[in-house]
C-alpha cells in the first residue's frame, strides 16, 4: 500500500479540497474567501480572490460560506458551499486566467437536497462523462453518504447563468464506507482517475452533525463502484489525518495523487502531501 509524502504546509489552516487545473494546483478552504494558487510542490503561493478584493484572512465559523468543494466545470472552477447551513449554498466561478468571480445561488438545488437527507453536507464534487457528481458527506445523525447525480450540460448552463436549480438532478445514489478503527467513515472529496475510475477520499471523524469538528481516527482512499459501495480494500489509509481533498496528476508521464487535509487547529498550517499512482 502506497504512503503519504509530505510536501508542504499551506498558507491556509482548514484546506477542504484541491484541483489541478492549467497548471498549477488551486487549494480551497472552507474558513476563507480565496484560492491558493501553488505549483505541484506546494511552491510559489498566490492568492485567487473568491470575492472582490477579500484576501486570506480566516473568517469565524458563523460567518464563512463554508466552501468545502472545488471542481473544473466548464474551463472555470467552481467552489461550492456545503449547504449545511441557509447561508452556506452560494457557490463561485472563476476563471484563473483573468476576470471577476461570479457567484452562484445553489439554494434551489439545495433546497431539494435538504429534503432528502437528514443533514445536507457536501464537501466534494468532480465531473465526470456526462455527469457531475457531488459527495454529500454522511456525518449527520442518520450518516447518509451519497452521490448527487446532476446533469453536466444543464448543470454547466446553470453554473453560468448563476442559479442551479433540481432540473440539473438525475438521482442520489447511497454510497457504503464502512467504518476505520470503530469510527465511521464519511466522504470528503472525489476526482477521477486516468482510467475514468473514480476515487474518494474518507474521514473517520468522531462528531454527530456537519457542524462540530471531532477527534479524528484516519482517513482513507478508495474507489467507488456504480452501486456506491467502495471497492474492495482501501487504496490508502493515513492514521489520524482528515483528507479533505484529493485530485489526480500527471507528472513526467506517470500518475500520482495530490492531497490536502485539514488539521481542525486555525493556528496550524494544512499540508499538501504527494502519493504515488495507488493502483
Amino acid at each position: 500500500m502506497p504512503a503519504l509524502e509530505l510536501l508542504a504546509h499551506l498558507d491556509v489552516a482548514a484546506a477542504s479540497g484541491v484541483v489541478w487545473h492549467q497548471g498549477s494546483l488551486f487549494v480551497v478552504a472552507d474558513d476563507g474567501l480565496a484560492l491558493l494558487r501553488v505549483s505541484l510542490e506546494g511552491s510559489s503561493p498566490s492568492l485567487l480572490p473568491l470575492r472582490p478584493g477579500a484576501g486570506g484572512a480566516a473568517l469565524a465559523k458563523a460567518a464563512k460560506p463554508d466552501f468545502e468543494a472545488l471542481l473544473e466545470v466548464g474551463g472555470r472552477l467552481l467552489a461550492l458551499g456545503s449547504g449545511s447551513g441557509p447561508a452556506r449554498r452560494r457557490g463561485v466561478w472563476l476563471a484563473v486566467t483573468g476576470g471577476p468571480p461570479a457567484e452562484v445561488d445553489f439554494s434551489p438545488l439545495y433546497a431539494a437536497l435538504a429534503s432528502r437527507f437528514e443533514a445536507l453536507n457536501v464537501e466534494g464534487g468532480v465531473a465526470r462523462g456526462g455527469e457531475v457528481l457531488l459527495a454529500q458527506r454522511g456525518n449527520g445523525p442518520g450518516r447518509e453518504d451519497a452521490l448527487v447525480r446532476l446533469d453536466r450540460a444543464v448543470f454547466e448552463v446553470e453554473v453560468a447563468a448563476g442559479e442551479v436549480t433540481a432540473r440539473a438532478l438525475r438521482g442520489v445514489t447511497p454510497v457504503a464506507l464502512g467504518a476505520l478503527e470503530g469510527v465511521p467513515l464519511s466522504l470528503t472529496d472525489l476526482c477521477v482517475g486516468p482510467r475514468g475510475e473514480l476515487l474518494f477520499t474518507a474521514a473517520a471523524e468522531a462528531t454527530d452533525n456537519p457542524w462540530d469538528d471531532g477527534e479524528v481516527a484516519g482517513s482513507v482512499v478508495g474507489v467507488l463502484a456504480a452501486d456506491g459501495r467502495a471497492e474492495g480494500a482501501s487504496l490508502l489509509t493515513a492514521a489520524g489525518v482528515k483528507l479533505e481533498g484529493v485530485c489526480a496528476v500527471e507528472v513526467a508521464g506517470r500518475w500520482e495523487l495530490r492531497l490536502v487535509a485539514d488539521p481542525d487547529d486555525a493556528s496550524a498550517r494544512a499540508p499538501l502531501y504527494r502519493c504515488g499512482w495507488p493502483r
